[in-house]
């Protein structure tokens, strides 16, 4: 089966970190984590979407546990936002946006660098539903589906348990975006109506972990 793009890409960004992951008695121990990011979500092989939408962002937040040599997993939710344009459906005019919730389960693998810096690799898989909401939008305006994404990120201790880092990933959803779901019969100046690919975003994102551990640095318990 052939991988798309962006998943093969991240798996070519992964071989330098394989490489040089080695067994380092000094380096910290991964713990209980809270992480969450910042995503700009970038639609893939989806022109009609992406003519008729704009990002506004997407909000994610996730608790993991470890559960052996950096292996672990964990459960969270994420919100995305997209606005409709009202000139690409002129003369038709209408605002509005489109929403989606998703909650997941997840897998991981964090390694530490150095006394301060780790990475993270990951997989996603859960549920997303769409909430599409305008002037011509139907009144049964929900659509649920299947959601899978893989990802990565790098992250700089600032204390003993909280770090900042960079996100990079691919997520995808089970249905398509179809003028449809806004109501309409089809969009002036272009002859389809749907999308051929299923939902699909590359994900760049920054974001923040906490780590429930004690610290070292004074007497707060982390």
């Amino acid at each position: 089966m052939k991988l798309p793009r962006p998943v093969a890409f991240l798996f070519v960004l992964t071989l330098p970190f394989c490489a040089s992951s080695q067994d380092r008695r000094s380096l910290p121990e991964v713990s209980l984590t809270f992480k969450g990011t910042l995503v700009l979500p970038v639609p893939l092989n989806n022109p009609l979407f992406d003519d008729i939408t704009e990002t506004i962002g997407q909000l994610d937040g996730v608790i993991q546990y470890p559960l052996y040599k950096g292996l672990g997993v964990g459960v969270g939710g994420k919100m995305t936002w997209f606005g409709i344009k009202e000139r690409a459906l002129a003369p038709v005019i209408t605002g509005g946006d489109i929403r989606r919730g998703t909650y997941f389960g997840k897998i991981q693998y964090e390694r530490y660098t150095g006394e301060r810096t780790f990475y993270e690799f990951n997989a996603k898989l859960g549920s997303s539903t769409y909430v599409y909401e305008c002037g011509t939008c139907p009144d049964d305006n929900t659509e649920s589906a299947f959601h899978w994404g893989i990802g990565m990120g790098y992250y700089v201790h600032v204390s003993d348990n909280l770090a900042f880092g960079f996100t990079l990933g691919y997520e995808t959803d089970g249905t398509n975006f179809n003028v449809e779901d806004l109501g309409l019969e089809s969009v002036p100046g272009r002859a389809e109506k749907s999308d051929a690919s299923n939902y699909q975003n590359l994900l760049i994102g920054m974001g923040f972990s906490t780590r429930f551990r004690r610290s070292q640095e004074g007497p707060a318990p982390w």
